[in-house]
């Protein structure tokens, strides 16, 4: 038999197993909440990791599986600006280029003043179009919005005033929905390090 000392062991040991166990499905129950099977669809905060999916972009030479109906069909090129904002304020327009190959290039410059001094913001980025995803909401599936997504380097200095800011580089990621109404909605994220990230919003008009 075993021992009172042994009993209190296993049980102590028993109570850690089970409460592991408990934290382990909560933390995968989280994830795939989170990002669903495979790729998220359209998570909360997804603006602020873009990077999570780089998988998306497809490298130079390689095709791209296109869109069918309903989702919009590149069969010209087409270019979109839009307004970009942070927290209500204006951050200059973002451009969009796509072309009937499901490529595409953007351009976002910006220049605004903070605190008393100015600021510009360039940055270009290439990606392409993903038929991978489908745009979900609060309304539910949306299966006409295409998704895309690019990358590419962005700089950000100081304009006259107080020039001790110096510059900053970093990657500048892209991510949104063209509709079939050819207007665009989504994200341009800028980060250093992938540590952090500031994420500011476009909706064309």
């Amino acid at each position: 038999m075993f021992s009172r000392h042994h009993r209190k062991n296993g049980f102590a040991i028993l109570i850690v197993l089970v409460a592991v166990a408990i934290l382990m499905l909560l933390y995968f129950v989280q994830i795939d909440a989170f990002f669903g099977p495979g790729l998220p669809s359209q998570p909360a905060g997804i603006e602020q990791h873009p990077w999570v999916l780089k998988d998306l972009l497809v490298p130079e030479g390689e095709d791209i599986k296109l869109p069918r109906s309903p989702k919009p069909e590149l069969d010209d090129p087409l270019s979109v600006s839009a307004p970009v904002r942070r927290d209500e304020a204006e951050r200059g327009t973002v451009t969009l280029s796509f072309d009937t190959s499901g490529r595409i290039t953007s351009r976002w410059q910006c220049t605004y003043e903070q605190t008393g001094q100015k600021y510009q913001i360039d940055a270009e980025m290439k990606g392409n179009i993903s038929v991978k995803r489908t745009y979900e909401d609060e309304q539910g599936k949306d299966k006409k919005q295409l998704f895309f997504v690019a990358k590419g380097p962005y700089i950000k200095k100081s304009l006259g005033g107080d020039t001790a800011f110096g510059s900053e580089k970093g990657t500048c990621w892209l991510t949104g929905w063209l509709g079939p109404d050819r207007r665009v909605q989504g994200y341009v994220t800028i980060t250093t390090d992938q540590q952090w990230a500031a994420a500011y919003s476009f909706v064309s008009p």
